[in-house]
């Protein structure tokens, strides 16, 4: 029988802030217009994962010095996943239309 693993608690960091940096970058780079507005997420995005990065080596987690390199690799790819996917539905929910079929008021 296979025990499953443990989740270590450095990945709810990097969840938490994936999302809320999804959040914040809708609102930090508004007045950014265009192409800049989506480089200047993607560098915010590549600051807060080296944040959370640093979070990660800093927790206490009992982990055998070989494995504390997996924490900077593990969950990237959900990590730029969720961070583009709160991005994106931010933006969209805080830029809806008032007109169409059913009018919704922007937040």
């Amino acid at each position: 029988m296979k025990h499953p693993k443990k989740k270590s608690p450095d990945s709810d960091v990097r969840i938490g802030m994936a999302a809320l940096g999804g959040i914040i970058a809708t609102f930090l780079f508004e007045s950014i217009e265009g192409e800049e507005r989506r480089w200047a997420s993607i560098v915010f995005m590549i600051i807060v994962f080296i944040a959370s990065a640093m979070i990660g080596k800093s927790m206490k987690i009992g982990l055998p010095s070989s494995d504390r390199k997996k924490i900077v690799t593990t969950g990237l790819g959900t990590y730029v996943f969720l961070y583009l996917f709160v991005w994106i539905l931010s933006y969209t929910l805080v830029h809806l239309p008032a007109t169409g079929p059913i009018p919704l008021k922007p937040i």
